[in-house]
C-alpha cells in the first residue's frame, strides 16, 4: 500500500480524470451521451473482469468464482449506471444518480487507495481493477460537479435508505455464500488488518456499528459542501425575488 507503483497509478488516474473533465467541458457533450459512454466502458471492463474470474465447474463448463460475484459496492454501482441509462422514469433516475455520488466516492476511491489486486503494471487484472474504479470515480465527480445531481439534505436521507437496502442484500449474500468466505461490503470483516477503528478487537457487533457510523459520516461529508452551496443559492434566489417585489 502506497508504494511507488501505487502512487504512479493514483497520479495517472487523477491526471486522466482531470483531462477527461476538461475535454468534456470543451466538447459540451450532453449528460445522456456521457452516461451512455460510461456505461459502455464499464460493461466492457466488467466483461473483461468476468473473463479473468472464471473457474471450471465440477458439473461441466465454467462459472464465476463465488467471491467475484457482483455484490461489492462498486459492482452494484456498475449495474446502477446501466439501470439509469435504461429506465425512463426521470424521478427514479435522479434519485439513483444522487445515490451513486457518495457510493462512487467512497467505494471506488477507497478501492483505489486499498488496491486488493495489487499494483503490478504487467498484470491484466490490475489494469482492469484500476481502470474500472478510475472510471467510477470520474463519473462520481461528473455527476456531482458537472451534471449537478440532487445532493440536498433530503437526498442524504434517501441515500441512507438505499444504502441500508444494499447492505441488507450484501449481508444476505455473505450468509448464503459463507463457505466461500465472501466479504461483500466488508460486512464480515475489515478490508485490512490493524485498522484503527474498523477492526474486530471488540467483537463483530461493535465493528458493524462502527462501519455503519463511518458510512453515514462519510456520505454526509461528501454531500455537505453541496448542501451548503444549494442552501446559499436558494437563499440568494429568495432574496432576489423579494427585491423584485
Amino acid at each position: 500500500m502506497f508504494s511507488a507503483g501505487h502512487f504512479i497509478w493514483l497520479g495517472a488516474i487523477a491526471i486522466s480524470i482531470a483531462i477527461a473533465l476538461v475535454l468534456l467541458k470543451r466538447l459540451k457533450a450532453s449528460d445522456k451521451a456521457i452516461g451512455k459512454a460510461v456505461m459502455i466502458i464499464l460493461i466492457a471492463l466488467k466483461l473483461f473482469h468476468m473473463s479473468l474470474s472464471m473457474k471450471e465447474s465440477e458439473f461441466g463448463g465454467y462459472v464465476l468464482q463465488q467471491n467475484q460475484l457482483s455484490f461489492h459496492l462498486c459492482s452494484i454501482m456498475i449495474y446502477t449506471v446501466i439501470l439509469t441509462n435504461m429506465i425512463r422514469n426521470e424521478k427514479l433516475v435522479s434519485r439513483l444518480k444522487s445515490f451513486m455520488v457518495p457510493c462512487l466516492f467512497i467505494g471506488a476511491a477507497m478501492a483505489l487507495l486499498i488496491p486488493t489486486e495489487g499494483v503490478d503494471i504487467i498484470r491484466p487484472r490490475v489494469w482492469q481493477y484500476m481502470l474500472i474504479h478510475g472510471v467510477l470515480v470520474f463519473y462520481g465527480i461528473y455527476l456531482a460537479c458537472v451534471e449537478k445531481v440532487d445532493l440536498s439534505l433530503k437526498a442524504y436521507f434517501n441515500n441512507l435508505k438505499l444504502l441500508v437496502g444494499v447492505t441488507l442484500i450484501a449481508f444476505l449474500m455473505n450468509s448464503v455464500l459463507e463457505e466461500y468466505e465472501t466479504n461483500f461490503l466488508f460486512l464480515r470483516e475489515p478490508p485490512m488488518d490493524n485498522l484503527p477503528l474498523l477492526n474486530l478487537d471488540n467483537g463483530w457487533y461493535v465493528y458493524f456499528l462502527t462501519l455503519a457510523a463511518v458510512a453515514c459520516i462519510l456520505v454526509l461529508l461528501i454531500q455537505l459542501p453541496f448542501m451548503i452551496i444549494g442552501a446559499k443559492r436558494a437563499k440568494k434566489a429568495l432574496s432576489g425575488d423579494s427585491v423584485e417585489r
